[in-house]
């Protein structure tokens, strides 16, 4: 869980500490890597400078994607899985140590948040000066000269100076634009240029979306495409020329963005009703009275500009849609401004188009039109047809569907599967999970790219972001749900949520029997009184030891296999793992040995290695090998497979 530090105790207890440098690296992983383990065996901070992760960190799963700074606590664990772009990034390793003169107050602040052991990141504002000085401090690290220590021990400062108070500058929230905002984005921007040449992509373009993100906006918000109000609104400009003007029809065209005078015209009486010399015409010979029997009126539609117009800020405006009904279209910061939808076209009494009749004259007295009349009917959150619940998150009570469709997931793929609900999208590494391959056909990669999520256009979005939390509720319904070990809570958790508890029974049920069939045939090659060791790394200077967390989970926390004393003893239970030499193995080694390698299924001569061949374990042919990403998982679906792959790997053994 990332600390909240206070910008005056933070900044003040790094002024009073002194600080060494005691590790750099760099690191760069291909695109698609999977299961990279980083160990900080003192606090450190870890800098993306570029491409995208899925990474694991005592116990929370991010996606940065970009440039970003993470603070990472003394003696933690970090598993990397880059993205399609691969990923660039660097370690800094550092001892702090405060001033004997340090305040008192100050070190009481340490006592309740110690800034050196806190866990937070952020993407940093101002990039260029953080990563400079970066480069420059690695130039420095490999530099044997004896003046390199003292420049690199002075940039050092500087560039924790600059790192911290970037923290504490960026720390106001992203404000995440509403479909409505973006809308009235667009519009305002069609108002600008409707007389140059526009395209949707242009248009998208404009407003930093994608053409297809656009165009679901639009129709979420006002029920047409943008080049529909686009052309509405060209057509509301060019009626008002004809009123007013006696321009020929190719310069009337040509300010309206038509260079051809023939395509104009027939756009015009599309919309309209009318050829632009008719309506001219019309408008001409007709008084106040004539008017209202036909196309329009001063009196029977609004003026393109109102005489006193209207803040965009009103809140509590009622307009007359064109599409039929008064009704509130946005309350408070929801609007889209009453003078863009008069400009557009889209309040009663406009030029109109060819599928409005206005039947009658002053847009006050409930006019209706052909669009009122086909217009789809729309559930509210009161009507009968609305099927929600309520259910009780980390976040709060959340509205959910009875009965989601299109549900989104970052992290919890697994978890939906086995209660045989299939997502419309999820992230890309659970999308190769080995245990769930032949489950995901037709699943969207999404990761956490909004507007991929946006254009599912999901009823529902399950997710184990924090970050992300805020960003996913603007799109839909949203449900947080904490990383937890414990496979079965979280399975019923997410089954209340889904209302799929009678299923979440139903394989609770199935699983305890599974595991009690498997823990018996574990039993008979597994002796009582022999140990189990989970290690990573293979043949490697230091490798990682795991308890009953991350990839000792399934070992010791599901088949209950008992670890060596000083395995329990020595691993924080909160930390779940624990970094050490290749000479200390023999400390720590059971009578079998599990060890994770990588994804390409490297192996390594453990009988050849002078420290590897002297344990029990080696000698007896009890190390197996296992794939530390198909350990990687933890969801029901995995963790059954797990248990099925050390019962088969085991018995397979036995029977060689």
């Amino acid at each position: 869980m990332d600390m909240i530090l206070q910008q005056n105790e933070h900044l003040g207890l790094w002024s009073h500490a002194f600080i060494r440098i005691s590790h750099m690296e760099k690191l760069s992983l291909r695109p698609g890597a999977q299961g990279v383990s980083v160990a900080f065996p003192a606090s450190g901070f870890f800098c993306i400078s570029g491409g995208s992760a899925l990474m694991l960190l005592n116990n929370r799963v991010y996606s940065p994607n970009g440039m970003h700074i993470f603070h990472v606590p003394p003696h933690s664990r970090m598993e990397l899985n880059a993205g399609a772009d691969g990923l660039d990034c660097s370690i800094v390793l550092y001892e702090a140590e405060l001033d004997s003169r340090t305040p008192a107050d100050l070190k009481e602040e340490m006592q309740k948040c110690n800034p050196f052991h806190a866990a937070y990141h952020y993407a940093p504002a101002q990039q260029g000066m953080v990563f400079t000085l970066l480069e420059q401090m690695f130039e420095l690290w490999g530099d044997v000269q004896p003046q390199a220590g003292m420049r690199l021990k002075g940039l050092a400062y500087q560039w924790i100076s600059y790192v911290v108070e970037q923290y504490h500058t960026g720390q106001e929230p992203q404000k995440t634009i509403s479909p409505v905002q973006l809308v009235t984005m667009a519009m305002e921007y069609m108002l600008d240029h409707y007389a140059n040449p526009l395209t949707l992509e242009t248009l998208a373009a404009a407003v930093g979306l994608s053409p297809g993100h656009l165009s679901n906006r639009f129709k979420q918000v006002l029920n047409r495409g943008p080049i529909d109000c686009l052309i509405r609104l060209r057509m509301e400009k060019a009626c008002r020329l004809l009123e007013e003007t006696k321009l020929p029809l190719k310069p009337i065209a040509a300010s309206v963005g038509y260079q051809d005078v023939y395509y104009f015209s027939n756009a015009f009486k599309k919309h309209v009703g009318c050829s632009p010399t008719r309506y001219r015409q019309q408008w001409t010979a007709r008084d106040l009275h004539s008017a209202q029997d036909n196309v329009t009126s001063e009196g029977g539609r609004y003026p393109i500009v109102e005489a006193h117009p209207r803040d965009y800020t009103d809140n509590n405006y009622y307009y007359q849609l064109v599409d039929g009904g008064s009704e509130e279209m946005f309350k408070n910061t929801k609007m889209v401004p009453a003078s863009l939808l008069i400009a557009f076209g889209l309040l009663l009494g406009a030029c109109g188009n060819g599928s409005t009749e206005v039947t009658t004259g002053g847009a006050g007295n409930g006019a209706q039109t052909q669009a009122e009349a086909t217009a789809p009917a729309k559930e509210t959150g009161g009507s009968t047809g609305a099927a929600t619940r309520v259910v009780s998150t980390a976040k709060g009570d959340v509205e959910v569907p009875a009965n989601p469709e299109r549900v989104v997931t970052d992290f919890y793929l697994g978890y939906l599967l086995a209660l045989d609900v299939k997502p419309v999208g999820t992230n890309k590494m659970f999308l190769e999970n080995p245990y769930l391959i032949d489950q995901v056909e037709g699943i969207v990669d999404v990761s956490d790219n909004l507007e991929a999520i946006l254009e599912l256009e999901p009823d529902l979005i399950v997710t184990g972001s924090a970050d992300q939390y805020e960003a996913y509720t603007k799109i839909a319904p949203t449900v947080f749900i904490e990383n937890g070990d414990d496979v079965r809570e979280q399975t019923k958790q997410l089954s209340i949520i889904l209302g799929k508890e009678a299923k979440a029974e139903a394989w609770l049920q199935e699983f305890e029997e599974q595991l009690a069939e498997a823990k018996e045939r574990v039993g008979k090659i597994i002796k009582e009184g022999e140990k189990v060791t989970v290690f990573d790394g293979g043949i490697a200077k230091n490798n990682s030891l795991y308890g009953s967390a991350y990839t000792g989970r399934t070992f010791h926390g599901h088949l209950g296999l008992p670890m060596n004393e000083k395995v329990a003893r020595d691993i924080d239970p909160a930390v779940g793992w624990l970094s050490l030499s290749n000479e200390m193995i023999t400390q720590y080694a059971g009578d079998y040995i599990f060890m994770a390698v990588s994804a390409d299924k490297e192996t390594f001569d453990y009988a050849g290695d002078p420290i590897w061949s002297t344990l029990e374990a080696v000698q007896e042919n009890r190390l197996y090998e296992i794939d530390g990403y198909r350990f990687y998982f933890s969801d029901p679906i995995s963790v059954t497979g797990q248990i099925r792959d050390i019962t088969e790997m085991l018995e397979a053994r036995a029977a060689e």
